[in-house]
């Protein structure tokens, strides 16, 4: 392998979430933004000449990444950029308004229902997204209480809202 491609590759591979992150802030939709990561780095893969600097090719890459979203944008035609922008359809905004009501009682459940230390448990690894061993360090218990306080946690949510 060149060691063009290994570089892109890597780059790729290291910074290819931060990246989709930046171009879905940009276009609002998560397969436009792959689409357009997938597509920065294709004519990256065709450049002849690439930074030597890691930076300088990050920030080269970022740069080209926001181009390509504002780019797409500009392509996009003035109706369908306020459909994305404004939900026009009523079925749309009754399912955002019927999840949230549903977030709403899963948050109230988990407040009133759990115990404090099943909820803070809770909360550390599906909120936070610590692993069992970081929540087992934190809290001064073991790894195998906190999965028992999960799995009740979760026992719980399941009995309460799959009825």
């Amino acid at each position: 392998m060149p060691k063009r491609d290994e570089t892109v590759a890597t780059l790729y591979r290291q910074h290819y979430g931060e990246l989709l992150r930046r171009a879905c802030i940009l276009l609002h939709d998560e397969e436009d933004a792959r689409d357009a990561v997938s597509d920065v780095m294709t004519r990256l893969m065709a450049t002849d000449i690439l930074p030597d600097d890691g930076e300088k090719l990050l920030a080269y890459v970022r740069s080209s990444v926001r181009f390509e979203c504002l780019n797409r944008l500009k392509r996009m035609k003035l109706q369908e950029r306020l459909s994305r922008a404004l939900p026009l359809e009523d079925s749309e905004l009754d399912r955002k308004i019927d999840e949230e009501e549903q977030y709403s009682q899963y948050q109230q459940f988990i407040q009133t229902e759990l115990t404090p230390q099943t909820r803070r448990i809770f909360m550390m690894h599906y909120g936070e997204r610590l692993k069992y061993r970081e929540i087992a360090a934190r809290v001064g218990i073991s790894e195998a209480a906190v999965y028992k306080h999960l799995s009740q946690a979760i026992k719980k949510l399941k009995t309460r809202f799959t009825q």
